[in-house]
């Protein structure tokens, strides 16, 4: 009978519920976790600055996902001249939303964590990275495999 009697009301609380879920996945503080194609999506929209932290060798090879900036954390400064990098790449806005992708998600991992550490506050990881991974939590094709766009690197 309760349920009968305030369905629309039980209806627009888990809707509001839902929404603010979503939306929270969206706008998590520290980041999270992207597909590439939603990474790509929001760069397009200039929601998110995407950094290939991969060597500057595999951007020749390979192109850098279209709007991405290269911030290798093979930087000859370490982790802090990486971070400077970052930090260059989105203007000094520690609270610009950034994605990093490397080859297979470890190394962009390690860069999410690296950006976090030093203050950045949405730091996102495309973890399927250019190549694709498989693992405990199934399988992802990888950027270049979806057939998303690269931008040519110069060699």
């Amino acid at each position: 009978m309760f349920v009968r009697q305030h369905f629309p009301v039980l209806i627009a609380v888990c809707v509001l519920l839902f929404g603010g879920f979503v939306a929270a996945k969206a706008l998590t503080p520290g980041g999270g976790r992207l597909a590439a194609p939603e990474a790509h999506a929001m760069a397009t929209r200039g929601e998110i600055r995407i950094l290939d932290v991969r060597a500057e060798r595999e951007w020749r090879e390979t192109g850098l996902p279209e709007g991405a900036v290269g911030a290798s954390i093979h930087h000859p400064q370490g982790r802090d001249g990486f971070v400077a990098a970052a930090l260059a790449a989105v203007g000094g806005d520690r609270d610009r939303a950034i994605a990093t992708i490397a080859t297979t998600g470890v190394r962009s991992t390690r860069a999410q964590a690296w950006l976090i550490e030093a203050g950045f506050t949405r730091v996102y990881n495309v973890k399927e990275g250019m190549f694709g991974r498989y693992d405990e939590t199934g399988a992802e094709p990888g950027w270049l495999n979806r057939g998303l766009p690269v931008q040519h690197y110069p060699k």
